[in-house]
């Protein structure tokens, strides 16, 4: 007869293996997106791949624990507080973005190419760059903490112990989609900064979640740091 540990290693074997499917097969998903976008540009084919991989990307960490790992649905109700938290970073974020774009923008940026990718799609329309905006600020980065912070956060937990270790994790998982579209708009010193940036960004968004287990703690600093990277896009894109 199996005695308990061993029946119970096999166990967490076996849900450690399902959770590395989970996390891999969710967190390609952006990357392809932006791949498809920003470095293939392949117009209408592009539109349909990222509305596939937001669809997949809201709908497969559902289906994954609820049917495959059998969990408890949950809306991630702000049961710990950090409220307070959650704006003192996002405004420190915000901050240090519009810092970082006064020094070094001129240097790091490049404009012309950001209104390349832009114009083909209509965004280079104000109305149009505005409801981007929005959808960006409050619906995508709701969706990009829904997967990163809870889902792709609570799955590299299973592996690693430790919340700065697994928010380092979670923030690199992260950073990858983001640095490919970065190599497309900035230099190549630019990209590197710009990703250390959302790096760190990532790790601050991922050690909220961890803090205090709601994605809406770590949504909040997000939208800050949205704001701060939106107002600096359109005031290069359209003009303040």
């Amino acid at each position: 007869m199996m005695d308990a540990p061993y029946e119970n290693s096999e166990i967490n074997l076996q849900k450690r293996k399902v959770a590395m499917l989970g996390l891999f097969l969710v967190a390609i998903a952006p990357s392809i997106s932006v791949l498809t976008g920003f470095v293939l540009k392949a117009g209408a084919f592009a539109v349909i791949v990222f509305i596939f991989t937001k669809i997949w990307m809201f709908g497969l960490p559902a289906f994954w624990h609820t049917r495959i790992e059998k969990q408890k649905r949950s809306f991630s109700p702000v049961e710990k507080g950090g409220w307070g938290m959650a704006f003192l970073l996002g405004t420190a974020m915000m901050f240090i973005v519009w810092l970082a774009y006064f020094v070094l923008g001129e240097q790091m940026l490049q404009p012309d190419a950001l209104k390349a990718i832009l114009d083909p799609v209509g965004l280079t329309v104000p109305w149009k760059f505005a409801a981007a905006i929005v959808f960006w600020v409050f619906i995508n980065s709701v969706l990009e903490e829904y997967v990163f912070r809870w889902f792709i956060t609570s799955k590299i937990e299973q592996f690693v112990k430790g919340k700065w270790r697994s928010s380092f994790l979670s923030s690199a998982v992260f950073t990858l989609h983001h640095s490919i579209a970065l190599v497309i708009f900035l230099n190549p010193l630019g990209a590197i900064i710009a990703s250390v940036g959302v790096f760190i960004g990532g790790t601050v968004f991922s050690w909220l979640y961890l803090e205090y287990r709601s994605i809406w703690i770590a949504w909040i600093a997000h939208a800050f740091a949205d704001v701060a990277i939106f107002a600096i896009a359109w005031e290069i894109v359209i003009g303040f």
